[in-house]
């Protein structure tokens, strides 16, 4: 069975003003224009693919301690 990500793009920058939450720091901006363009990137690798993959996901999973995040 696949897992599907749906993630949803935000709401304009002038709309998060108005209602009062930060502006986002720059190295975000960065990480959502990366992922609008990496959602934009056609998936070539078909089901099957994803379906083996998730499969040794679960089969092997990986777990960091706190000193190797961040």
């Amino acid at each position: 069975m696949a897992t599907a990500i749906t993630l949803r793009k935000p709401k304009s920058t002038a709309s998060r003003r108005r209602r009062g939450t930060p502006r986002l720091r720059p190295q975000n901006k960065k990480l959502l224009r990366w992922l609008d363009s990496w959602l934009a990137t056609p998936d070539d690798r078909g089901e099957t693919w994803w379906t083996e993959f998730q499969a040794d996901v679960q089969s092997h999973p990986v777990a960091f301690r706190p000193t190797q995040v961040g």
